[in-house]
C-alpha cells in the first residue's frame, strides 16, 4: 500500500482525489475521520469538525488540510501540536511528510489511505487494533499503514503471544533502512540495562575498558524493540523519555549528546495505563510510547488459529529432522484446540516440537502430546478416529464442522468437500482441482476434521 503523498497538482473539477482518512489514537480511543478539501478543524468546541473533549485541547486547536498540500496548522492553542519532537504554537501551516504523524496531548494523528481505515460493520475501533496474525503477511492494511508511519507503537499481550514477531513485521513493513535491535528490559540489572541502551565511554565504570555505542545509537535509521518495557526502573524511564523527546542520547561518562533517528516499538504484558496511575510507570513516557497500541489476543481467544499454526510448526520441525512423511491426525488437532495454552504460541511450538520427536510412525496423534500445564487443565479425551469401515470408497462421511474454525476456514472446508465429491474421493485429483499440493490437501482434511477417503 502506498504512503500518503503530498499532492500539489490541481485537480479537475468533478475529479475525485485519492481517499485519505485521519486516524486518531489516544486515551483508549480509536477514531477515523474523513478529510475533505476544506480541511478538518480539531478542538473541544462543538462547532469543530472533529470534537475531542479532552483537557489537552483548546476550543479550536488545529486545522488539518490536504489542499494544495497535506499540512497541519496550530490555531493559537495553549498546548500546541508536537511534530518530530518539537512543539508548534501558531504560525504558518507545517507540511506533513508521507506517513508523518503529529500529536496533541495523549492523542496521535496519522493520515492513512481510506481503504486501510475503512471500518467494518461489525468491528469496534478497539477490535480493529487487535492483531490476530502478527506475521508480515497476516497483519491488516491498517497495521501496514501504522508500520509505514514514524509513530511509536506499544504492543500489548500475554507472554508468548508473538509480540517480538509483530515488532519484526512492523520493522520490515516500515521501509526503515537501519537495523532492528531488541532488548528485554526484565532480564538485565539497572546499570547493565542503562549501558546497553545508551552506551558508555572508556572508564565510565569499573570494567568499561573501551567505548561502546548503545542500542539507541547503534540502531540509527532503524528500530529499537523494548520488550517488557513495563519492568524498566523509573530512573531509566526518565532518561529514555529525554532520549525519545529530544532524539538524542548521551553515553555513560560523556558530556556530549549524540543525535539519533530511531523508531521505538515497546512491548509489555502489563497494563501501562494502570501502572502509570499507580506511580510505577511514568505517564509522560507512556504517552510517548503509546503512539498506537496494538494488542495480540491470547491463543485461547483465537482457537481458529491453533490448527494452522500447529501444521506450520509440524512441517518446520519435520523438515528439520528429515521426517517429511509425518502427518497430523484429526485427534491431534482436536486435542490442541481443547487446550487453554497459558503459554500461548510459544507453548504450542514447544508442545509440537516434543510431539514430533516422540512420534515413531507416520501418524502424529494426541498420544504424542505432553502439556506443561496443570494436568487438570488438559483437554478431555477425544473420540477415536473414524475407522476404515466408517468411510466409503469414494466420498467420506463428513463430520460436524469444528466450532474453532473461523468463517474463511469454514468456506475453505466446504470447497474441499465439494472437490472431493466431484472427484469421487480421489485426493490427487481433488488437490489438482483446488490448485494445491496433495500433502496440503491431506493437512486440510486433518485440520477440518474431514475423514480421508479410502480409494
Amino acid at each position: 500500500m502506498a504512503h500518503d503523498e503530498v499532492n500539489t497538482t490541481p485537480v479537475e473539477p468533478g475529479a475525485e482525489r485519492p481517499g485519505k482518512v485521519l486516524f486518531v489514537v489516544g486515551s483508549d480511543q480509536l477514531i477515523t475521520h474523513g478529510i475533505p478539501d476544506s480541511g478538518v478543524v480539531i478542538g473541544r468546541a462543538p462547532e469543530c469538525d472533529l470534537v475531542l473533549d479532552h483537557r489537552a485541547f483548546s476550543r479550536r486547536h488545529a486545522v488539518l488540510r490536504r489542499v494544495p498540500a497535506l499540512t497541519v496548522q496550530d490555531l493559537g492553542s495553549t498546548n500546541g501540536i508536537r511534530i518530530n519532537g518539537r512543539v508548534q504554537r501558531g504560525g504558518d501551516p507545517v507540511p506533513l511528510a508521507p506517513g508523518e504523524s503529529f500529536h496533541i496531548g495523549p492523542f496521535s494523528f496519522l493520515v492513512v489511505d481510506a481503504q486501510a481505515a475503512e471500518p467494518s460493520t461489525d468491528r469496534t475501533g478497539r477490535d480493529r487494533l487487535l492483531v490476530e496474525d502478527p506475521t508480515v503477511t497476516g497483519v491488516s492494511p491498517l497495521v501496514v499503514e501504522v508500520a509505514k508511519s514514524g509513530i511509536n507503537v506499544l504492543v500489548q499481550g500475554e507472554t508468548g503471544v508473538g509480540k517480538e514477531v509483530l515488532a519484526s513485521s512492523l520493522h520490515q513493513l516500515s521501509g526503515r533502512t537501519g537495523p532492528l535491535l531488541s532488548i528485554n528490559c526484565a532480564t538485565l540489572s539497572e546499570s547493565l540495562l542503562e549501558s546497553e541502551l545508551f552506551g558508555h565511554e572508556k572508564g565510565a565504570f569499573t570494567g568499561a575498558v573501551g567505548v561502546k555505542a548503545g542500542l539507541l545509537e547503534a540502531a540509527e535509521g532503524g528500530t529499537v524493540f523494548l520488550d517488557e518495557v513495563g519492568e524498566m526502573p523509573l530512573s531509566l524511564q526518565a532518561k529514555l523519555l529525554r532520549a525519545v523527546e529530544a532524539r538524542e542520547v548521551r553515553r555513560l561518562g560523556s558530556t556530549r549528546s549524540i543525535p539519533v533517528d530511531v523508531r521505538i516499538i515497546a512491548a509489555t504484558n502489563r497494563d501501562l495505563a494502570e501502572e502509570s496511575a499507580a506511580g510505577r510507570f511514568r505517564p509522560d513516557l507512556f504517552f510517548r510510547l503509546d503512539g498506537v497500541s496494538l494488542r495480540i489476543p491470547p491463543l485461547r481467544e483465537r482457537k481458529h488459529a491453533i490448527g494452522p499454526l500447529a501444521l506450520t510448526f509440524i512441517d518446520e520441525v519435520a523438515r528439520r529432522i528429515g521426517r517429511t512423511d509425518l502427518r497430523a491426525t484429526p485427534e491431534l488437532l482436536v486435542a490442541l484446540a481443547s487446550h487453554d495454552w497459558p503459554g500461548n504460541v510459544r507453548e504450542l511450538k514447544a508442545v509440537i516440537e516434543r510431539a514430533v520427536l516422540l512420534a515413531r510412525g507416520a501418524q502424529l496423534g494426541s498420544r504424542h502430546l505432553a502439556f506443561a500445564s496443570d494436568p487438570k487443565a488438559r483437554p478431555a479425551p477425544v473420540a477415536a478416529a473414524p475407522s476404515a469401515a466408517a468411510t466409503v470408497a469414494s466420498v467420506p462421511a463428513v463430520s460436524e464442522v469444528p466450532e474453532f474454525l473461523d468463517a474463511e476456514q469454514r468456506a475453505d472446508r466446504a470447497r474441499v468437500i465439494a472437490a472431493l465429491e466431484e472427484c469421487a474421493g480421489n485426493q490427487t485429483r481433488a488437490a489438482k482441482r483446488l490448485g494445491i499440493a496433495r500433502t496440503t490437501l491431506v493437512n486440510k482434511l486433518a485440520l477440518y476434521r474431514i475423514p480421508r477417503p479410502r480409494t
